[in-house]
Protein backbone atom coordinates (compact mmCIF):
# COMPACT_ATOMS: atom_id res chain seq x y z
CA UNK A 1 0.00 0.00 0.00
CA UNK A 2 1.34 3.21 -0.91
CA UNK A 3 1.57 6.11 1.83
CA UNK A 4 -1.48 8.27 -0.04
CA UNK A 5 -3.84 4.86 -0.02
CA UNK A 6 -4.40 5.19 3.63
CA UNK A 7 -7.71 7.91 4.77
CA UNK A 8 -5.60 9.63 7.18
CA UNK A 9 -2.71 10.24 4.77
CA UNK A 10 -0.49 13.10 6.29
CA UNK A 11 1.42 14.06 3.28
CA UNK A 12 0.26 16.75 1.34
CA UNK A 13 -1.26 16.58 -2.13
CA UNK A 14 2.29 17.39 -3.99
CA UNK A 15 4.02 14.84 -1.96
CA UNK A 16 1.07 12.07 -2.65
CA UNK A 17 1.68 12.93 -6.14
CA UNK A 18 5.31 12.72 -5.84
CA UNK A 19 4.72 9.14 -4.43
CA UNK A 20 2.37 8.16 -7.50
CA UNK A 21 4.66 9.16 -10.03
CA UNK A 22 7.66 7.04 -8.36
CA UNK A 23 5.01 4.04 -8.20
CA UNK A 24 5.02 3.82 -11.82
CA UNK A 25 6.89 1.14 -13.34
CA UNK A 26 9.71 1.56 -15.53
CA UNK A 27 7.61 -0.03 -18.47
CA UNK A 28 4.84 2.79 -18.29
CA UNK A 29 5.45 6.52 -19.00
CA UNK A 30 4.13 9.63 -16.71
CA UNK A 31 2.73 11.63 -18.57
CA UNK A 32 3.19 15.78 -18.53
CA UNK A 33 1.45 18.54 -19.32
CA UNK A 34 2.22 21.66 -22.05
CA UNK A 35 2.15 24.34 -20.67
CA UNK A 36 -1.42 25.27 -22.04
CA UNK A 37 -2.93 22.43 -20.78
CA UNK A 38 -2.73 20.83 -17.23
CA UNK A 39 -4.99 18.26 -17.97
CA UNK A 40 -2.33 15.18 -16.54
CA UNK A 41 -1.71 17.04 -13.14
CA UNK A 42 -5.25 16.81 -12.70
CA UNK A 43 -5.66 13.55 -13.26
CA UNK A 44 -2.85 12.64 -11.15
CA UNK A 45 -4.33 14.23 -8.49
CA UNK A 46 -7.62 11.92 -8.81
CA UNK A 47 -5.46 8.96 -8.50
CA UNK A 48 -3.67 9.97 -5.09
CA UNK A 49 -7.04 12.12 -3.78
CA UNK A 50 -9.26 8.80 -4.36
CA UNK A 51 -6.43 6.30 -3.34
CA UNK A 52 -5.85 4.74 -7.08
CA UNK A 53 -2.90 2.82 -7.95
CA UNK A 54 -1.74 3.27 -11.43
CA UNK A 55 -3.12 -0.20 -12.21
CA UNK A 56 -5.53 -1.04 -15.31
CA UNK A 57 -7.98 -1.91 -12.83
CA UNK A 58 -7.81 1.32 -10.55
CA UNK A 59 -8.02 3.58 -13.94
CA UNK A 60 -11.02 1.81 -14.43
CA UNK A 61 -12.45 2.09 -10.91
CA UNK A 62 -11.09 5.93 -11.20
CA UNK A 63 -13.18 6.32 -13.72
CA UNK A 64 -16.07 6.40 -11.19
CA UNK A 65 -14.75 8.51 -9.06
CA UNK A 66 -13.68 11.32 -11.93
CA UNK A 67 -17.23 11.08 -13.18
CA UNK A 68 -19.97 10.82 -10.38
CA UNK A 69 -17.13 12.48 -7.37
CA UNK A 70 -15.78 15.81 -9.74
CA UNK A 71 -16.97 17.88 -11.02
CA UNK A 72 -15.41 17.02 -14.55
CA UNK A 73 -16.99 18.25 -17.61
CA UNK A 74 -18.47 16.83 -20.93
CA UNK A 75 -15.66 19.52 -22.45
CA UNK A 76 -13.02 18.15 -20.18
CA UNK A 77 -13.81 14.24 -20.79
CA UNK A 78 -13.65 14.95 -24.81
CA UNK A 79 -10.21 16.94 -24.52
CA UNK A 80 -8.91 14.24 -22.02
CA UNK A 81 -9.71 11.46 -24.94
CA UNK A 82 -8.45 13.46 -27.56
CA UNK A 83 -4.92 13.81 -26.33
CA UNK A 84 -2.56 11.79 -28.64
CA UNK A 85 -0.58 9.93 -25.94
CA UNK A 86 -3.95 8.47 -24.40
CA UNK A 87 -4.88 7.72 -28.07
CA UNK A 88 -1.89 5.84 -28.87
CA UNK A 89 -2.44 3.69 -25.00
CA UNK A 90 -5.88 3.28 -25.56
CA UNK A 91 -5.04 1.72 -29.28
CA UNK A 92 -2.00 -0.28 -27.81
CA UNK A 93 -4.43 -1.96 -25.02
CA UNK A 94 -7.04 -2.61 -27.68
CA UNK A 95 -4.40 -4.41 -30.11
CA UNK A 96 -3.49 -6.42 -26.96
CA UNK A 97 -6.64 -7.20 -25.13
CA UNK A 98 -9.14 -6.88 -27.77
CA UNK A 99 -13.22 -5.91 -26.75
CA UNK A 100 -13.17 -9.62 -25.09
CA UNK A 101 -10.13 -8.03 -22.24
CA UNK A 102 -12.15 -4.66 -21.63
CA UNK A 103 -15.42 -6.41 -21.40
CA UNK A 104 -13.34 -8.93 -18.74
CA UNK A 105 -11.96 -5.46 -17.51
CA UNK A 106 -14.89 -4.50 -16.46
CA UNK A 107 -16.44 -7.46 -14.98
CA UNK A 108 -13.98 -7.56 -12.64
CA UNK A 109 -14.49 -4.34 -11.33
CA UNK A 110 -17.62 -3.81 -11.67
CA UNK A 111 -18.50 -4.80 -7.74
CA UNK A 112 -15.69 -2.55 -6.34
CA UNK A 113 -17.07 0.30 -8.97
CA UNK A 114 -20.75 -0.19 -6.91
CA UNK A 115 -18.68 0.37 -4.23
CA UNK A 116 -16.99 4.05 -5.05
CA UNK A 117 -20.99 4.65 -5.65
CA UNK A 118 -22.14 4.11 -2.34
CA UNK A 119 -18.93 6.29 -1.58
CA UNK A 120 -19.80 9.02 -3.62
CA UNK A 121 -23.26 9.45 -2.87
CA UNK A 122 -21.75 9.98 0.62
CA UNK A 123 -19.46 12.49 -0.27
CA UNK A 124 -20.03 16.52 1.05
CA UNK A 125 -19.56 18.26 -2.17
CA UNK A 126 -17.74 16.99 -5.26
CA UNK A 127 -14.07 17.11 -5.84
CA UNK A 128 -12.86 20.31 -8.37
CA UNK A 129 -11.30 18.28 -10.86
CA UNK A 130 -9.40 21.86 -11.59
CA UNK A 131 -8.55 22.22 -8.14
CA UNK A 132 -6.57 25.44 -6.94
CA UNK A 133 -2.70 25.67 -6.76
CA UNK A 134 -2.95 26.15 -3.26
CA UNK A 135 -4.13 22.58 -2.67
CA UNK A 136 -0.85 21.04 -3.67
CA UNK A 137 0.49 22.69 0.37
CA UNK A 138 -2.66 20.76 1.72
CA UNK A 139 -2.58 17.45 3.75
CA UNK A 140 -4.26 14.99 1.71
CA UNK A 141 -6.42 14.40 5.39
CA UNK A 142 -7.52 17.55 5.32
CA UNK A 143 -8.70 17.73 1.54
CA UNK A 144 -10.51 14.27 2.01
CA UNK A 145 -12.26 15.48 5.50
CA UNK A 146 -13.69 18.80 3.63
CA UNK A 147 -15.10 17.13 0.42
CA UNK A 148 -16.34 13.60 2.51
CA UNK A 149 -14.44 11.17 0.64
CA UNK A 150 -13.81 8.35 2.37
CA UNK A 151 -11.47 6.03 0.09
CA UNK A 152 -11.76 2.58 -0.91
CA UNK A 153 -9.90 -0.23 2.01
CA UNK A 154 -7.70 -2.64 0.64
CA UNK A 155 -10.16 -5.68 1.39
CA UNK A 156 -12.94 -2.98 -0.06
CA UNK A 157 -11.28 -3.80 -3.72
CA UNK A 158 -12.49 -6.93 -5.10
CA UNK A 159 -11.18 -7.85 -8.32
CA UNK A 160 -9.14 -10.43 -10.19
CA UNK A 161 -6.39 -8.45 -11.90
CA UNK A 162 -6.30 -8.86 -15.85
CA UNK A 163 -3.36 -10.72 -17.49
CA UNK A 164 -1.50 -8.55 -20.24
CA UNK A 165 2.13 -6.91 -20.63
CA UNK A 166 1.46 -3.79 -18.60
CA UNK A 167 0.29 -5.62 -15.61
CA UNK A 168 1.29 -4.71 -12.54
CA UNK A 169 2.84 -8.07 -10.11
CA UNK A 170 2.61 -7.67 -6.54
CA UNK A 171 4.57 -4.61 -6.83
CA UNK A 172 2.30 -2.06 -5.15
CA UNK A 173 0.93 -4.40 -2.82
CA UNK A 174 4.20 -5.38 -1.26
CA UNK A 175 4.98 -1.80 -0.04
Amino acid sequence: MLEYQKQNCELTLREGISIYHSSFPDSKEIYKDGSEKKIWRYHDATHVIFGMDVSLEEEAILDTWAIWGTDFTLIQALSYYKLPELKELQDKLFKELKVSGFLMLYKNVFKTKIKVLRKVWKMKKKWPYQFPNEYYDKKISDLRKEYGISILKPEEKEFQKLMWSGALTGRLNAE
